[in-house]
């Protein structure tokens, strides 16, 4: 069994379920006066994630990649002009997930952070592949509207081929993000194949977090490890969680049949009540 899905049974942090916190954009805002996360600067990384972890004390660390591309894109009006070269969908994607100094700037965060995350699993947070393909084409200037099918597994090759740049980095797990988009506007995971076979070839499990949908809403994916939904599954189709909505830090307590908590930490929610929110998990 891979290290992440043996925590999920015995979590590092030992609390009775695994609760993985996604605290970065909290942790910019309360440590970094708003700025960005300082990716490119390893020593200043590993602080950072340490003090999260420090106050969180999260089952898993959560890397964000999306965000290390979308710094990258800010700063560079040249790539943003390579993105916005072609008009055809996914060439946005393509020429960003290409960018070496991009790449090598992911890939060495990754190194870092896994180095230093002891027993804590590392998971590569990703948008899934219409997302990101939509998301790029924003950054250059343009507006796709949804993706369809055929475009997510377009974008999905484009995933793929990047996501093999952290081979051997330490990686733990892969979830594909699906955002807050709902139920019935959800592509069919079996277009993200080619980002499947990837993890699977490098024995990352792969878990799917839809914050607006119900776990398993299209049943069991071959490949897919655990879903993350707003609810729990209609139907038994595998190990699930849940990702925990504001009232988590009111108090309310997810359903005790969830394997896993995914709990984002809003910007706004005063430190008091989250720290005592986090003790009370302990």
């Amino acid at each position: 069994m891979s290290r992440l899905l043996a925590s999920l049974d015995a979590p590092p942090s030992g609390r009775a379920r695994p609760v993985w916190f996604d605290a970065a954009t909290y942790g910019q805002a309360r440590l970094l006066g708003g700025g960005d996360v300082p990716w490119p600067s390893p020593a200043e990384l590993s602080s950072f994630f340490a003090k999260i972890g420090g106050m969180f004390h999260s089952d898993a660390i959560l890397v964000d990649l999306a965000d290390v591309f979308a710094q990258r894109a800010a700063a560079d009006q040249q790539l943003r002009a390579a993105m916005a070269a072609r008009s055809r969908p996914g060439y946005a994607l393509r020429t960003i997930l290409g960018d070496e100094q991009a790449r090598g700037t992911a890939a060495e965060a990754v190194r870092v952070l896994a180095a230093t995350s002891g027993p804590v699993p590392l998971v590569l947070s990703v948008p899934t592949p219409g997302r990101w393909l939509v998301a790029a084409g924003q950054q250059a200037g343009s507006e796709p509207g949804p993706p369809d099918a055929g475009q997510a597994e377009t974008a999905a090759i484009y995933s793929a081929d990047f996501l093999r740049i952290f081979a051997g980095t330490g990686v733990d797990g892969l979830l594909l993000d699906e955002g807050r988009v709902p139920a019935g506007e959800l592509i069919h995971p079996e277009a993200y194949r080619p980002v499947l076979n990837v993890a699977g070839h490098y024995e990352w499990p792969v878990l799917i977090r839809t914050d607006a949908a119900a776990a398993w809403p299209h049943g069991p994916v071959p490949g897919v490890a655990v879903w993350l939904g707003s609810a729990g599954p209609d139907e038994p189709s595998g190990r699930w969680g849940m990702v925990a909505g504001p009232d988590f830090w009111d108090g309310a307590t997810p359903p005790a049949e969830a394997d896993l908590v995914l709990a984002p930490v809003p910007v706004e929610a005063e430190p008091e009540a989250v720290m005592k929110q986090v003790r009370a998990l302990a």
